[in-house]
């Protein structure tokens, strides 16, 4: 999905990529990187027409007076297109003039927004400076500075400050580029003299390269984006073997991983887009996502070429266009290792990122409604809590009534808010959140009301059995029979990796019933009583030492009639089922989670802050777990607004959620050194973690079938034959 999630962004983004189709298709920057010196592009004026030089500026200045998170959603579509032209650089030099709070930004700003004045910066290197009157006096040559041979405005660092440098005051060559579609230059400056409204005294260097990079961040998301797609059409047609490419396991994971990558740096480019002006998280949230977007759009775009073949290696294809643009990224704003580095300081040196979301002035009467109705809920004993809960829909309020309250997600939002507030904990009902919706959607009334109230309010606890020895993700696999005898079905089969079934009342089971029928048709779903004749439980021992899981044997067990749940032969049908309204979730801390939490901790305690491989390795923990609560809250914000949450984004996040779970448990276990391979108080919970997590990657489907599903369901390859 784009990076900007508002209806108004959604529409900015359709325009903007209608205009990219019609100024910009791929003949435009081909003929660029053709060329023997770069000019502006034919594009520049009519890009200037759209107001889209200025979206960022103020109204006072003569923009659009947006701001930085609308000027991303430009940038993505731009890179996308692997746009050439100084469109980014002066876009950055009018955001730098005008927060530095200057008069000048009056007189210089407008010819940046209306385009007749082209803007650069140079971010690396620095000019000598010597006061001279009011102003100083500035010399020394810079390189390289994009685009800096086109432009007739400069921004750059002098000495300990930033001047800006007119038209006149300075003299560009460009030079080889490794970037042809927009190119670099050395850029001359002799003895200028640089008068008091153009030293730019406010600018602090840090925000000149956190500016910059969010910048570069929003345009290379969109490269990164095109380098996905390409490679997924790519897939879906190229055949080698007599079958299309992308039914291969290899290329498809690399096209599941490349999008993951994408939509984990789209994440947190947004979120840094908008928290530029917020001085507390700004540095930590552009760290975060210049490390996740260097490191997405170069990995994107050599995995492009990979994909492609031979062909992916020639000049002809795009694809190299799109690898040296992520390569110069990489170089102008420095290795992905450096901000992950900076991140990692940050948040040992205190930076948070809270994710908080304004709502509508409707939901103060929700809550005040919620918190009478805590109060009195709060001076019950806690068993009669959990009972009132249940019978007014709290339990699990996004069910439809009578057994939820139908909370859309605005209501979820404020009842869990409020819920933590007037600590009323909010029961569980484990595996029943899983079995449940079954009944609500295919049960009967009489089974609706024998199972669904009395798992709410506590009084009966379920299991799941569905995976056996040969069918575990591939469900359809699966050999349990169920026989059709008088007056209901006897049962024969194994069922495996079973969580709490030693503790459960009930079992909601997948069973065969028509062994001829093709493997998704001829299966049936029952619910299956815990404590019947035949039912054998055996634990399971984990690596861990402990047994969550258990096997489960059924040997001539009887199942009732009632207690088929549907059709029968359509069970496959009710164990796929997902009710329509989803829950909505809403983190209370920061972005970067507990477990990360405990690494800087533990860095702290162990001396390894000292170490840049620890730092390094903890940065990108900081930063992907900022990111996946990124992607979690965007979920949130589109739920509010009545947009589907499912999509891409969901299943990343499940994706990569998971494994980095696990990075995050090896990381702590490492710094612990060699008292790690001995149990103890200090080493027990890392020790424990890092087991535990292995069961991350495999319970409820492997991270190989999660990335089979987002390659074929999201980008639409072909299905395994």
């Amino acid at each position: 999905m784009p990076i900007g999630i508002t209806e108004e962004h959604e529409a900015l983004h359709e325009a903007v990529r209608g205009w990219v189709e019609r100024h910009c298709p791929p003949s435009v920057p081909r003929a660029v990187i053709d060329a023997e010196a770069e000019e502006i592009p034919p594009f520049w004026d009519a890009l200037a027409e759209m107001g889209w030089l200025g979206l960022h500026v103020d109204e006072v200045y003569s923009g659009e007076g947006y701001g930085v998170p609308e000027l991303a959603v430009v940038l993505e579509e731009l890179g996308r297109a692997v746009a050439p032209g100084p469109f980014l650089p002066t876009v950055l030099a009018s955001a730098l003039i005008q927060s530095a709070g200057k008069e000048t930004a009056r007189e210089l700003v407008p010819g940046l927004v209306d385009g007749s004045t082209v803007g650069a910066v140079a971010s690396s290197g620095a000019l000598e400076a010597e006061p001279d009157g009011d102003g100083l006096r500035v010399s020394g040559t810079l390189a390289p500075v994009v685009s800096g041979h086109l432009a007739q405005l400069l921004v750059a660092r002098a000495a300990d400050t930033w001047v800006v440098l007119t038209q006149g005051e300075f003299r560009a060559r460009e030079l080889p580029s490794l970037d042809l579609t927009r190119r670099a230059a050395e850029v001359v400056v002799e003895a200028a003299t640089v008068p008091a409204g153009r030293v730019l005294n406010d600018l602090d260097t840090e925000r000149v390269r956190d500016l910059a990079a969010v910048l570069y961040g929003a345009e290379a998301v969109g490269g990164a984006q095109w380098c996905v797609d390409a490679s997924a059409e790519y897939a879906k047609v190229r055949e080698q073997f007599g079958r299309p490419i992308g039914q291969f396991q290899g290329p498809k994971h690399r096209c599941a991983d490349m999008l993951a990558q994408t939509e984990l740096a789209r994440a947190a480019v947004w979120d840094a887009a908008r928290a530029v002006d917020e001085p507390d998280v700004a540095a930590l949230t552009a760290s975060a996502a210049t490390g996740l977007a260097i490191e997405a759009f170069a990995r994107c775009a050599k995995d492009c070429v990979q994909n492609h073949g031979g062909i992916g290696f020639t000049w002809e294809h795009d694809a190299h266009m799109y690898l040296r643009r992520a390569l110069v990224t990489r170089q102008l704003l420095g290795p992905s290792a450096a901000w992950r580095v900076r991140a990692a300081n940050l948040a040992l040196g205190g930076a948070r990122r809270t994710l908080t979301v304004a709502l509508p002035p409707e939901a103060e009467a929700v809550r005040e409604e919620l918190r009478a109705f805590l109060a009195e809920v709060k001076e019950l004993p806690a068993a009669e809590q959990r009972i009132r809960l249940a019978e007014t829909g709290y339990v699990v309020p996004n069910w439809p009534k009578p057994w939820g309250r139908d909370a859309d997600a605005l209501e979820q939002l404020i009842i869990s808010e409020e819920m933590r507030k007037a600590k009323v904990r909010l029961p569980s009902i484990a595996v029943g959140a899983w079995a449940l919706p079954n009944l609500i959607v295919y049960g009967t009334q009489q089974q609706q009301e024998r199972w669904i109230m009395p798992t709410l309010r506590g009084e009966m606890n379920w299991c799941q059995l569905f995976s056996e020895p040969g069918a575990g993700s591939d469900l359809a696999s699966l050999t349990t029979r169920a026989t059709r005898i008088e007056g209901g079905w006897m049962l024969n089969g194994q069922k495996v990796w079973t969580s709490m079934a030693r503790e459960a009342d009930w079992g909601i089971c997948l069973a065969r019933t028509n062994p001829d029928a093709p493997k998704h048709d001829g299966i049936s779903c029952f619910m299956v009583d815990m404590r019947t004749p035949g039912i054998e439980i055996r634990p399971l021992r984990e690596l861990t030492g402990e047994a969550w899981f258990n096997e489960v044997f059924f040997n001539d067990v009887f199942v009732p009639e009632d207690c088929l749940v549907g059709r029968e032969h359509d069970g496959w049908r009710a164990a796929r089922t997902t009710l329509a309204n989803e829950r909505v979730f809403m983190g209370s801390g920061s972005s970067i989670g507990f477990g990360v939490e405990g690494l800087l901790r533990l860095l702290r305690e162990t001396g390894a802050v000292a170490h840049e491989v620890a730092l390094d390795e903890v940065g990108r923990l900081v930063s992907e777990a900022h990111a996946l609560a990124v992607l979690g809250f965007r979920l949130t914000v589109k739920a509010l607004a009545g947009a589907d949450p499912s999509g891409s984004e969901a299943a990343v996040r499940k994706l990569l959620g998971a494994e980095h779970d696990q990075r995050v448990q090896e990381v702590g276990l490492e710094m612990l050194g060699p008292i790690g391979a001995t149990h103890d108080a200090d080493t027990q919970t890392w020790i424990h973690g890092f087991l535990f997590n292995r069961c991350l990657t495999i319970a409820g489907g492997t991270t190989d079938v999660q990335r089979n599903v987002i390659a074929e369901r999201l980008l639409g390859l072909p299905r395994d034959p």
